[in-house]
This record gives C-alpha cells, sequence and structure tokens, in this order.
C-alpha cells in the first residue's frame, strides 16, 4: 500500500496559485512590450509623414524657382505667391509653416519647412531647410 503523508494535501494548491502568479506577472510584462511596440509604430509613422511633407514642400519651393527665378527672388516674401503647404494628407493633424530668411545671403535665400503635429500630449516639430541660390549666368 501507498502511503501519502497528511501535509501534501494543500500542497498542490499552493503550487497551482503561484504558477497562476508567475504566469499574471509574464503576461503584463509582454502586454506592456505589446503596447509600447504599437505606440513606437504609430509614432515614427507620424514623423514620417511629415518627413515627408517637409520635403515635399522644399521640392515645391525649388520648382517654382527652377520655373520661374525672376519671380519668385522678385518678391521680398516668395512664399507670397505660392501654397504654404502642399501634398499635406492631414491638413488637421500636420501644420506646415515656411520660413523665408534672406538674411547674411547674399545670392539666394534659405527656405525652411517646419512641420508640427502631436503624439498623444506632446507637440513634435520636424525641420528642414536649404539654401535657395540665385541662378547665374
Amino acid at each position: 500500500m501507498k502511503h501519502t503523508p497528511k501535509n501534501t494535501k494543500g500542497q498542490s494548491l499552493i503550487e497551482v496559485v503561484v504558477a497562476v502568479g508567475i504566469i499574471a506577472v509574464v503576461l503584463v510584462g509582454v502586454s506592456d512590450l505589446i503596447s509600447r511596440s504599437l505606440s513606437l509604430a504609430s509614432f515614427q509613422a507620424s514623423k514620417n509623414a511629415a518627413t515627408n511633407i517637409a520635403q515635399n514642400q522644399l521640392n515645391y519651393y525649388r520648382q517654382a524657382r527652377d520655373l520661374e527665378p525672376t519671380m519668385f527672388f522678385q518678391s521680398p516674401n516668395p512664399q507670397a505667391g505660392y501654397s504654404t503647404c502642399v501634398d499635406n494628407p492631414d491638413p488637421v493633424k500636420y501644420v506646415c509653416t515656411i520660413i523665408y530668411d534672406s538674411t547674411g545671403i547674399a545670392n539666394g535665400t534659405k527656405m525652411t519647412a517646419k512641420i508640427v503635429w502631436k503624439d498623444a500630449d506632446k507637440e513634435i516639430t520636424t525641420e528642414f531647410s536649404q539654401i535657395l541660390a540665385k541662378p547665374t549666368k
């Protein structure tokens, strides 16, 4: 006959409770990791979109300068004749600003495309600049 000690009856219940506790701790860690990964992926997608908008904006001004350089540099504010934000997929989410500065630049102007958007409760800014030189003949 098999003999079992009297003190082992509750031992399996304690083992189950400990195992469930360990599994719960692991699942909480995994769910936090997944949540952070999704948040980071969303942020990166927004950042890529803002970068594309800024690059497209600078390309737009470069093309405008190449097509009509006299008219582009004739105005003290070249952006007055052009759209301030082209190819913006979400004008509510991404706010575009074009900054025109020719201070200290003898034969050109510095164009800066600044894109601001909100990620959760933070305001994020992406900024690209380029100097557009006047054509020489």
